[in-house]
């Protein structure tokens, strides 16, 4: 074990299995696929599914980016690490206050249908209407006393969760599929079937990418897997693909259930809940209990990684070095995890109160809040796949040089690279309703601030940094 003086983490207590189950629960197959997959549908057509697919294939270019760096330098910090150990404590510095915001907006989505989803379905089975912030408050408070208990509690707490959340999407897509087995078909994957062809798959293309969003996970917890440099790229892979073929699957029997009727899909709040109330009967509420208990599973998970990320740029000095302690009774960032709970609720209240303060309260939507605050993050989020992408052949040109290949670490995180560039696009599209026309000139606005301020930073600190790039101690 690693000594839990100072700002380490305690290593060796996950294996292969903990990380993907921990992955899986981040990506969150249940929560994204049950609020995603109809705009994805209404937006790309028939042929919905083949954006699941696209985004599968840049996923996987960016998750084999991720593989290489942490086989030869496993750290906490993942991007953080990676970003300033290849192109400086500036880039760094932006990077991890980049981190900060776009995954504390992430998960104030998560946060936001953790109570979100708890009050659809009381309301859906009782008389009872309650109002969702204080659901919210609830869970994450919950969430968070479970991840600061330790790693390995909470990993085995979202690996449970995500056999139940799969086995009860499985079964109502098995159920659905057996009944409309005499029409079955292969429309869903018909490029002809695709609104628009290209342009329909370019539109459905960020929506199905921000359903993956989340696979990035395991390269946090490397300092506490078992042989990391193995542990991590094999979770990485096994969860991309494991949530794909769950996401397709999912999509495939939605589909299905709707008789190939995109319109239909669209006038559905939450597809998947409507077939399963279609096809499953008063069992239905069992699709309803998973979709609660896989938000509850990527709260946590999402917890557990982002945190480390946190920790990380504290105890480096590219973020406040409060930020970069443990407690020593379970090896947990603790100062890391309250920042998160406390920022993502935040963001939950300034939004809350603008809606009071404008009038507009018929929109105080969880619905409404989990898909702008997802919107917005992914913008941010996309540009720290890139920074990762680029700092790759760097990395390895300059740290690894005999290890070095220009298929593996240059043309393979530039593919990377410009499979970006279509959901960017995408997202920036003018004409857009508000606050989503806004949200591009937000993240443009953001990352000239970043660079200012890292600047600042590492003139005050020159020291910023110096810690990243250390290795993993064996176990």
């Amino acid at each position: 074990m690693v000594s839990q003086n100072g700002n380490h983490l305690r290593s060796g207590q996950l294996g292969t299995a903990d990380v993907t189950a921990s992955t899986i629960a981040n990506i969150g197959p249940g929560i994204d696929f049950y609020f995603g997959f109809g705009v994805i549908a209404v937006t790309a057509g028939a042929a919905a599914p083949l954006t699941i697919l696209a985004a599968t294939v840049a996923v996987a270019l960016l998750a084999f980016t991720v593989a290489e760096f942490t086989r030869k330098e496993p750290s906490a910090g993942s991007f953080i690490t990676y970003v300033e150990t290849a192109l400086g404590a500036r880039a760094g510095v932006a990077t991890a206050l980049l981190v900060t915001v776009g995954y504390t907006v992430a998960i104030a989505s998560v946060f936001t249908m953790s109570g979100g989803l708890v009050t659809m379905t009381v309301s859906r089975y009782t008389s009872w209407h309650p109002w969702w912030g204080p659901f919210s408050l609830v869970l994450t408070a919950a969430a968070i006393w479970l991840t600061a208990r330790g790693v390995k509690l909470s990993t085995i707490a979202v690996g449970a969760a995500v056999l139940i959340q799969v086995a009860i999407m499985i079964a109502v897509c098995l159920v659905v599929l057996v009944d409309q087995r005499a029409v079955l078909s292969g429309i869903p994957f018909s490029w002809g079937h695709l609104t628009g062809g290209l342009a329909g798959l370019s539109a459905g293309f960020p929506l199905a990418l921000f359903m993956f969003i989340g696979w990035e996970n395991g390269p946090a917890l490397a300092e506490e897997s078992r042989d990391p440099r193995r542990t991590i790229p094999r979770a990485l892979y096994i969860s991309v693909a494991i949530s794909a073929a769950l996401l397709v699957f999912f999509a495939y029997a939605t589909i299905t259930g709707f008789h190939y009727d995109v319109s239909s899909v669209g006038r559905s709040s939450v597809p998947f809940l409507t077939i399963a109330d279609r096809y499953f009967g008063g069992a239905a509420v069992l699709a309803w209990i998973a979709g609660v208990v896989s938000v509850l599973a990527t709260l946590i998970a999402g917890a557990d990684s982002q945190s480390r990320l946190l920790f990380d740029g504290g105890r480096t000095g590219l973020l406040p070095k409060k930020l970069g302690q443990v407690r020593s009774q379970s090896g947990t960032p603790v100062n890391a995890l309250v920042f998160m709970a406390c920022a993502g609720l935040g963001i939950i209240g300034v939004w809350w109160a603008s809606r009071l303060i404008t009038g507009d309260t018929a929109s105080m939507d969880p619905v409404g809040l989990y898909a702008e605050c997802s919107t917005m993050a992914t913008i941010v989020i996309l540009f720290v796949y890139f920074l990762t992408a680029l700092s790759l052949p760097v990395f390895m040109w300059r740290r690894h040089r005999d290890s070095f290949s220009p298929l593996r670490h240059v043309v393979i995180p530039a593919l990377g690279s410009v499979t970006l560039i279509v959901p960017f696009v995408e997202l920036c599209q003018p004409g857009q309703p508000a606050p989503y026309s806004a949200f591009p000139f937000v993240a443009l606005a953001l990352v000239a601030v970043v660079a200012v301020v890292a600047c600042i930073v590492v003139r005050r600190h020159p020291g910023a940094g110096a810690g990243e790039g250390t290795e993993v101690p064996a176990t």
